[in-house]
């Protein structure tokens, strides 16, 4: 379909650029010849090979490009699952778990089963920063100290294979607390 366009649009374009270059030309002789030569050429279609740009243009079938989508579709059948982490509050820090979601295959798991208590001490350490804090002020000597408390956090870890399961394979319940400038996991 778009090829006959193309060459339809070729067929015309040397007809139409050839009546309006005589169109300005008063002489009606020249008209005359001028349509009798596009009615010639139109007739027999035949163009000079000069005048017409004659590279072929590659077209792509239509029934692959939709063979092609299918496939993307059907490879797309997976569904992926996004993982959640709570935040530190008022509430888990009165006892309340913080629901953490990841993504640990069993054999990891299985052959390192501390990465979850690592993981546990640094998201600890990142939560700091919104841990209760008191300021002891010395005014006699002009300073001030600020205090942090550390509160114990309750976790409820949620491990899934991969991210496309939809269930957890174990959930484990830790605790996490500072002592003495030491992160106590159990």
């Amino acid at each position: 379909m778009l090829n006959k366009v193309i060459s339809l649009f070729r067929l015309l374009l040397v007809p139409i650029t050839v009546l309006f270059s005589f169109t300005g030309c008063n002489n009606s002789n020249k008209e005359k010849q001028a349509d009798t030569a596009v009615k010639q050429a139109i007739d027999t279609n035949t163009i000079n090979s000069t005048q017409v740009d004659a590279t072929p243009i590659k077209i792509e079938k239509r029934d692959t490009i939709f063979k092609k989508k299918a496939l993307k579709a059907k490879v797309k059948s997976k569904k992926v699952f996004l993982r959640f982490g709570e935040q530190s509050s008022d509430e888990k820090f009165n006892g309340a778990p913080i629901v953490l979601q990841e993504n640990l295959s069993k054999a990891i798991f299985k052959n390192n089963p501390d990465t979850i208590k690592k993981f546990l001490k640094m998201f600890y350490l990142g939560q700091e920063r919104l841990f209760p804090r008191s300021i002891a002020d010395n005014f006699e000597n002009g300073t001030s100290k600020e205090h942090i408390s550390y509160p114990k956090l309750n976790f409820r870890v949620e491990l899934f294979e991969n991210e496309y399961a939809k269930n957890p394979y174990k959930v484990l319940g830790y605790s996490a607390r500072k002592v003495d400038e030491e992160i106590i996991v159990e």
